[in-house]
């Protein structure tokens, strides 16, 4: 296996034994500098930040260093991208055939052997990746030069999809240089903790890209990233706060861009703790709510109401089959007389990070309170949200569940299926969960797993859908759409409905 060296090793390599400077000080690697056209991308995250020391210290998020074998189109769907095509041997087997017309960034021709020490470095670093992409470490080979295969632990249709995610962004084998990889951009600079800076790959199979420089700024304060884009420091800023969106949209200079994603936002019904295990009690809840409202005042017109626990565009979600509840709060009140429920409040989990749930959970006590039911937030801190959540320690939990690549069927286990990482734990220990429905919806999920179309997929998953809002275990909100804001002169940009994967390489400005 390749040894992985952290990013501080690497400081300690390109310093020679020298006393590092600062952290947000120190350039790790340096280029010549760009001419012409140079943009800076304001991020939410430090693109710098210690947990991707598996890609030499730089986000494969967004930047385009670094390419997976497999691309995820605008529709949710697989595409090649460094594998030309790929098939099932058997069950358990894959092979992917590589693109012979590819170079590294240092000129180094992409192998089969470069596809497994790129792999082997993701699973030294993350212990989970094996869970998600159903392959072990020593399950990946190079059959010959551009040939690599794939062991799945058991029968998973769905594996390409699973590995179009630039987690899975292919590297050069030699962890000791800068980062090196097979995209439109090379990395020319680094800021710890601060910013990444690229430059076009001139020899880049499909043509060098537009601007001379691309800039990805950490910064964090989201005020402050919409004062940096109004004042014109920088060109394009993430995660644009949604209240703050129609100003920007407004202003002279900047317009904001919305692009459907496949995020849900949703309330988890925990089906095991009193009250909220009577069936009555969940479809009360379902009936009082109004997806439209929290849409429009909540989120400011920005997404989409929801009907069903995932978003519309994922190629199998059954939005439009699902029927809508509410709002009909006297049906609401008339389930509740009908339960057992005796008048204790219901608890609400928010992550306090999240100032869009802090608001949609004071509206959803609120239109509990018409109905009878009364309820109490909790807001805990993201480092302990989701190990609250699993341990079923709330009636009520709000979150946001989407897929980060075309193969979206771990959501589905994750969220639904009794050993599914959110209902493991309580599963477990005593038979239990927080909103898995049960051993039918689990045997659906495995059918769907198994189903090699989307069609197939389709089916066993939508009767996982239906189920899950008929019993209640879900109250669906809202399908996100995530908010940039831009100079209104920058143009080019290819918005990709997963923001990880929006394109820069025809970003101009017209002057």
């Amino acid at each position: 296996m390749q040894q992985t060296l952290s990013r501080r090793q690497l400081l300690a390599g390109v310093a020679g034994g020298a006393t590092a400077t600062a952290a947000g000080c120190q350039s790790v690697f340096t280029g010549d500098e760009a001419e012409g056209e140079s943009f800076t991308v304001a991020l939410a995250r430090d693109p710098t930040e210690e947990q991707w020391d598996a890609y030499g210290g730089v986000t494969p998020y967004y930047t385009h260093v670094f390419e997976p074998l497999v691309d995820t189109t605008d529709e949710m769907e697989t595409a090649p991208l460094l594998a030309t095509e790929w098939e099932a041997v058997d069950e358990t087997t894959w092979e992917f055939s590589i693109r012979e017309d590819v170079t590294f960034h240092n000129g180094d021709v992409l192998t089969a052997e470069a596809v497994v020490s790129s792999f082997d470095r993701v699973f030294e670093q993350f212990s989970w990746v094996p869970g998600w992409i159903g392959v072990e470490p020593d399950g990946v080979t190079a059959v010959d030069d551009t040939t690599v295969r794939f062991q799945t632990t058991e029968p998973f249709p769905a594996f390409p999809g699973t590995i179009s995610h630039h987690y899975f962004g292919i590297q050069h084998p030699d962890a000791s240089d800068a980062p090196v990889g097979t995209g439109p951009f090379e990395v020319s600079n680094v800021e710890e903790q601060q910013s990444v800076t690229l430059t076009p790959y001139e020899n880049y199979r499909d043509g060098t890209a537009n601007p001379a420089e691309l800039a990805f700024e950490w910064i964090k304060d989201p005020n402050t990233r919409v004062l940096s884009l109004q004042d014109e420091s920088i060109d394009i800023a993430q995660k644009v706060p949604k209240s703050q969106a129609g100003t920007v949209n407004d202003a002279s200079g900047t317009e904001i861009e919305t692009n459907l994603t496949p995020t849900a936002g949703l309330v988890a019904v925990n089906l095991y703790n009193s009250p909220t295990d009577d069936e009555r009690l969940r479809k009360a809840l379902s009936w009082a709510v109004d997806q439209e409202q929290i849409v429009e005042n909540v989120l400011d017109g920005i997404g989409k109401p929801a009907r069903g626990p995932f978003s519309s565009i994922i190629p199998w979600a059954i939005h439009d089959e699902l029927p809508t509840y509410g709002p009909d709060r006297d049906r609401a009140q008339e389930l509740v007389e009908e339960s057992q429920y005796g008048g204790q409040p219901l608890s609400i989990l928010v992550n306090s990070e999240n100032t869009d749930d802090a608001t949609i959970a004071q509206v959803l006590s609120g239109w509990f309170e018409d109905i009878g039911v009364t309820s109490e937030i909790r807001q805990v801190d993201p480092a302990s949200f989701y190990d609250t959540f699993t341990s079923g320690e709330a009636n009520l939990t709000l979150v946001g569940f989407g897929s980060n690549s075309a193969a979206c069927d771990y959501l589905v286990r994750a969220m639904f299926h009794s050993e599914g990482s959110d209902n493991r734990k309580l599963y477990e220990q005593n038979g239990t969960g927080v909103y898995n429905p049960g051993a039918e919806v689990d045997r659906l999920i495995e059918e769907g797993y198994r189903a090699e179309t989307t069609a197939a997929k389709r089916d066993h998953y939508g009767d996982v859908q239906q189920r899950v809002v008929d019993t209640g275990a879900v109250i669906p909100l809202y399908y996100n759409e995530y908010v940039y804001g831009r100079q209104a002169e920058v143009t080019g940009t290819d918005w990709h409905p997963i923001d990880n994967m929006i394109e820069w390489s025809d970003i101009s400005r017209n002057d």
